[in-house]
């Protein structure tokens, strides 16, 4: 009977421990998607409830970027004070009455803290890009649980961006 070399068994365990690795890496980045992003199909009245139940948190409140009829930017509302309460999540709700979907993204503040750059929120066939706006996770931390987006768009899609 030979007997086994230790580097085999060296090379076996890191082969393994890098299996398990990449299985704990995509069960997590599954759990994070399932408990993060909810799609359900949604009516346009099922829809428009939804918007307008979280647009009443926010009452008589400027959206902090405001988007022409065309999904461009056209101004951005920095001139409010800042916020009292740190937020705790990025939403961003959207309908699109073609697909008849409602998704909504709940991103927390931690991780946009881990990956500002290259954070984007899509908006019909356009890309907001928050540093391209000069807003930064910092700014949206300054300003609290704020209003951040609500664009209406000529096809009747909405998007709804918040912190809270």
């Amino acid at each position: 009977m030979t007997k086994v070399k230790t580097w085999v068994w060296v090379v076996l365990g890191v082969v393994t421990l890098g299996i398990l690795g990449v299985i704990a890496v995509a069960a997590a980045g599954i759990w994070f998607f399932r408990t993060h992003i909810d799609s359900r199909t949604a009516t346009v009245a099922t829809a428009s409830t939804e918007f307008e139940h979280i647009r009443r948190q926010f009452p008589n409140q400027k959206p902090l970027i405001e988007l022409d009829e065309h999904d461009h930017f056209l101004r951005a509302n920095t001139d409010r004070p800042a916020g009292t309460v740190r937020p705790e999540s990025l939403n961003v709700l959207a309908f699109d009455p073609d697909d008849g979907r409602v998704v909504r993204v709940t991103i927390p503040f931690w991780l946009l803290r881990l990956k500002m750059r290259g954070t984007r929120i899509d908006v019909g066939n356009d890309r907001l890009d928050l540093e391209d706006l000069k807003l930064t996770v910092e700014d949206l931390e300054r300003y609290g649980p704020t209003l951040i987006v609500d664009h209406a768009g000529r096809h009747g899609e909405r998007v709804l961006v918040w912190s809270q």
